[in-house]
């Protein structure tokens, strides 16, 4: 008999049932900022938090998808990643871990993430899921993100610019309610948007 315990239980569900719930829900704008839109989703159910964030960059798609694929310079501009190491890459699937920063009390977080990048019609994808952090060694004093899926999505604007969409859906098992912790859910995605604005802003 297999006994599961309660961190893979939600990572099953979180992988198979998720993706399937999020299909057709509508989104509710939280944050309409200097070019940045990011929405939530209207529908939520237990402590998944679902949100997109949107904007125009002045870059080409080429110079986006070579930004998304430097794993390790993820720091410098994804808000609170204080860590990003490569493990694995093939031609169009890339395997990382990041450690990233949590506001105090909360300790600091680590995850692991699978990069899938494909081409979905007029847009360049990167599909994010996670799987268990398996090295015990890495970030010792951090707590797993329970689960965390989603994507990068780079749509031609013009030969500069370039539309990109971040879409997250996280299972946060943080015992603080849905009003304090969206906000914070929120600022992540603004701030990283924000900062690749600042990058590319010539």
């Amino acid at each position: 008999m297999i006994i599961l315990n309660d961190m893979v239980l939600r990572w099953l569900l979180f992988v198979f049932l998720i993706p399937f719930i999020a299909t057709g829900q509508e989104w509710e704008v939280v944050v309409e900022k200097n070019g940045i839109i990011v929405e939530k989703n209207k529908e939520t159910i237990r402590d998944v938090y679902h949100f997109r964030t949107t904007t125009k960059i002045n870059a080409s798609v080429n110079e986006l998808e070579k930004l998304l694929e430097n794993i390790s310079n993820y720091p410098s501009w994804l808000y609170k990643y204080d860590k990003a190491e490569l493990l694995n890459a093939s031609v169009n699937t890339f395997l990382f871990r990041a450690k990233i920063l949590a506001p105090f009390p909360l300790k600091d977080r680590k995850i692991k993430i699978k990069l899938i990048k494909s081409s979905v019609e007029d847009k360049i994808v990167y599909q994010m899921q996670s799987t268990p952090v398996t090295d015990t060694l890495f970030c010792v004093n951090c707590e797993e993100i329970a689960g965390m899926s989603g994507s990068w999505q780079l749509k031609k604007v013009s030969e500069k610019v370039t539309e990109i969409q971040n879409v997250t859906r996280v299972i946060a098992d943080i015992p603080l309610p849905k009003a304090i912790l969206y906000p914070l859910f929120y600022r992540a995605p603004q701030k990283s948007f924000e900062n690749l604005l600042e990058m590319y802003s010539n």
